[in-house]
């Protein structure tokens, strides 16, 4: 439970808080390929992704797949919807990988914000933080054309003093990042072609090496 306890989540609860979140948790693994929750399923837990990869997602009338979410390890999902007036999850989860997780019931946590106005502060701020980068990547996603939204996907999480090469592991198929970014699969390929004719990464199946980062910033 040590990460779990330094999740922003859970980083201002007391010790005594923090008692009462890990004795409304369980610990729960998924298979490759099997789902979590579905679409309009009764919500009672949020998750904390302790490993492996997951997808949030939702269908289209036709039933094409359009990935929300790519989820990995040491971020939480699902915990908006304690805060939702009907309280059924709004996306399918499915594992990209084996994962571990930890469950923890909503009606529990609700009960200790409830007790707590000073620690329901303290997380609103957190989350609020956490809904600025969203509002930031919906702006990348709108303006932005398809080359810059790759290329800021693959820089996500490579600090600014990084020196190349710098390599990046994606456990998620292409056609499930090209529906993140919401490319076309055939788009995306082509963009990681272009790159690496212009010597700026090189691929490897599913390993990115980015060998001129300064090149790729300027992109942006």
């Amino acid at each position: 439970m040590t990460s779990l306890r330094q999740h922003l989540l859970f980083a201002s609860l007391n010790d005594q808080q923090f008692s009462q979140v890990e004795a409304s948790s369980s610990n729960k693994e998924l298979t490759e390929g099997s789902h979590l929750f579905h679409q309009q399923q009764a919500a009672n837990y949020f998750y904390y992704l302790q490993s492996g990869d997951i997808k949030l997602y939702r269908l289209s009338p036709n039933g094409e797949e359009k990935v929300i979410e790519l989820i990995q390890a040491g971020q939480t999902f699902a915990e908006a919807v304690m805060f939702m007036q009907t309280q059924h999850y709004p996306v399918h989860a499915q594992a990209i990988t084996d994962c571990q997780l930890v469950q923890i019931k909503m009606d529990s946590f609700r009960q200790l914000l409830d007790q707590s106005p000073e620690t329901c502060m303290k997380i609103l701020a957190k989350m609020s933080q956490r809904l600025h980068g969203s509002i930031q990547e919906i702006d990348q996603l709108t303006l932005q054309n398809a080359t810059m939204r790759v290329i800021q996907f693959m820089l996500q999480g490579i600090s600014s003093d990084s020196q190349p090469p710098c390599e990046i592991q994606w456990a998620a198929p292409k056609a499930t990042l090209a529906s993140r970014l919401s490319v076309r699969p055939e788009t995306f390929s082509r963009i990681l072609k272009q790159l690496s004719h212009e010597g700026l990464i090189q691929v490897q199946g599913k390993t990115i090496s980015i060998l001129d980062l300064g090149a790729l910033r300027q992109y942006l």
